[in-house]
């Protein structure tokens, strides 16, 4: 019978690939517990922001209360737009561990270089892929030539 395998190179991609989609979850794990906070009117009105659900908690000292109705609004949506943007550095320094150079572990995510990762990752996966369907042509082309010899010697075809 013959050999089968795909070389190293493939299950070293597959490996790669399977690091890469652990990473990938972890880090969607990550995102979606993460919770922003913000808080106004020194400390009196405080929010929550989460990925899924938006703003899931406002709390609100009484003290609060007492402030004009066009400054608790304006005290109301800082307290907001801070949760919400904790949030979003949050997200970002997750999801720029996937991303970021590793000699600088530290830095930002990097829009191109995220679009670079993946692109690398695509084509890393369409090589192995061209790679598998050689392959598979060659193992077809070799059971057609067993199968040929072996009725060739006169075995009859079932």
């Amino acid at each position: 019978m013959a050999d089968f395998s795909l070389g190293d190179g493939f299950e070293r991609f597959q490996r790669d690939m399977e690091r890469s989609m652990g990473d990938f979850g972890r880090i969607q794990e990550r995102i979606k517990e993460a919770v922003g906070r913000g808080e106004s009117a020194e400390g009196r009105i405080t929010a929550e922001f989460r990925t899924e659900g938006g703003l899931t908690a406002l709390t609100m000292d009484p003290r609060a209360l007492r402030l004009p109705s066009e400054e608790l609004s304006e005290e109301i949506r800082k307290a907001v737009n801070a949760a919400s943007q904790d949030l979003q550095n949050q997200v970002r320094e997750a999801s720029s561990t996937m991303f970021a150079p590793s000699d600088r572990p530290d830095q930002a995510l990097d829009p191109s270089a995220a679009l670079a990762s993946l692109d690398k990752i695509a084509n890393g996966f369409a090589g192995q892929m061209k790679d598998l369907a050689r392959e598979l042509g060659l193992q077809q082309q070799r059971a057609k030539e067993a199968m040929e010899n072996y009725q060739g010697k006169g075995n009859p075809a079932r």
